[in-house]
């Protein structure tokens, strides 16, 4: 079902299919949820200073984590 690449990765992660979807969707949705707000920090500067960049240093670090 999987190719060897997907294969590969998956065994890289330490992560079983479904649990690796789950991962990565969770990440996809808190980066769109950072969209509207990046939006009005670029109407509005002096809001959200640090938002965006916060949540995804935090993302980062939990990969680093596991």
């Amino acid at each position: 079902m999987f190719s060897t690449k997907c294969k590969l990765h998956l065994d890289e992660a330490d992560q079983k299919p479904l649990r690796h979807m789950m991962h990565a969707l969770t990440i996809a949705a808190k980066l769109q949820l950072l969209v509207p707000v990046l939006i009005i920090h670029s109407v509005v500067p002096r809001c959200f200073t640090n938002t965006a960049s916060n949540v995804m240093k935090d993302i980062l670090n939990k990969q680093k984590d596991t």
